[in-house]
């Protein structure tokens, strides 16, 4: 018979073995309560659908407006200003008088020299006329010769010398300043009036260098004028200079335009957009909806039958807030353009808005 403590411990036993029966038929369930599928929560979302749309490939650049010609006159030979020919502000045209110095001393000057050659001149045919008789020399004829060609010359010297005291326009422009009034003295090489051709202008911008490579002579420009923000004008490039400058790294470029009624003047500020390249058909999405997942791979989402489809694209050019997709989106498509922070490949998604 046995005692009462190994039938205590048999039954203790018995106890234990069915109590980690019990607990591991618990942790079964529980785990495979873990290892059910969860539901994939649907994001609310609002597309676009993407349509072909005209797209301008431009470089927008602030420019100078100057005139296209621009002249600070100064007289050759210093002397008293004499008269006026022409108000400030008056229009002239090339080689009109606007100015004339005094030119008594050298009117007085050319005209002995004038006599002077006509002597020589009148003396040299009749020394001609004996040396056919042969009544004087080869020589004395030469030295007649001689002396009315040297009167010439000074005689040209002086008519030179009296016309440049009559300052004449180099363009045709408008009279825009007068540095000395008659009566005042003006010195050789000193600027004495301000010239200016307003119908004609150039807009000097400077384009960063990065598209250095994209611009050349003929690139069409589209410019507007903090002055004048209503209208619109249009111009070509005339001048790409040939090097960068070092100072700001940038290209300076020069674009011809015309003028109506001489609204512009110099020196207002200019945007300039040159125009690199234009289509008909691009396909532009808002630049905020484009994520960037590594250094060169940008991705968007497409709503695709109730679902999230990750698209990866390949971005060009930009037009204000627009990013034209050369790669990775077609017409039609609808991209989702909010709600997508969130996103993952395949995820539903419901659209409201």
């Amino acid at each position: 018979m046995k005692s009462p403590n190994v039938l205590f411990g048999i039954f203790l036993t018995f106890a234990l073995a069915i109590g980690i029966a019990a607990c591991s038929q618990t942790d079964a369930k529980v785990e495979g309560q873990d290892e059910s599928p969860a539901t994939v929560p649907t994001i609310n979302v609002r597309i676009e659908e993407v349509k072909p749309s005209p797209f301008a490939d431009a470089i927008q650049v602030t420019g100078i407006v100057k005139a296209y010609e621009d002249v600070m006159m100064s007289p050759e030979e210093g002397g008293v200003v004499k008269e006026w020919k022409v108000s400030k502000g008056a229009r002239v045209a090339r080689g009109e008088v606007i100015a004339i110095l005094n030119d008594d001393v050298l009117r007085a000057g050319y005209n002995a020299a004038d006599a002077q050659y006509k002597l020589s001149a009148l003396n040299y045919e009749k020394q001609a006329k004996v040396f056919e008789e042969q009544a004087i020399s080869e020589l004395q004829l030469k030295s007649g010769e001689y002396n009315r060609d040297a009167a010439k010359a000074q005689a040209d010297l002086l008519r030179a010398r009296l016309e440049r005291a009559h300052l004449k326009s180099p363009i045709n422009g408008i009279l825009n300043d007068r540095f000395f009034d008659e009566g005042e003295f003006a010195p050789p090489a000193v600027p004495i009036a301000h010239l200016v051709n307003n119908s004609v202008l150039k807009i000097v911008a400077e384009v960063p260098e990065i598209h250095a490579s994209n611009l050349a002579s003929g690139t069409s420009a589209k410019l507007t004028v903090d002055a004048f923000p209503g209208d619109t004008l249009y111009g070509k490039v005339t001048y790409v200079a040939s090097a960068i400058n070092p100072n700001n790294r940038t290209l300076p470029v020069e674009i011809l335009i015309t003028n109506p009624g001489n609204r512009l003047k110099p020196e207002m500020i200019a945007r300039v957009k040159l125009i690199r390249a234009s289509r008909r058909g691009a396909l532009l999405i808002n630049e905020n909806v484009i994520q960037q997942v590594d250094r060169n791979r940008y991705i968007i989402y497409v709503e695709n039958q109730g679902k999230a489809e990750e698209r990866v694209i390949k971005i060009g050019a930009r037009q204000g807030n627009l990013v034209e997709i050369l790669e990775g989106l077609k017409a039609g498509e609808r991209v989702i353009i909010a709600g997508f922070q969130k996103l993952v490949h395949g995820q539903p998604v419901t659209i409201t808005g």
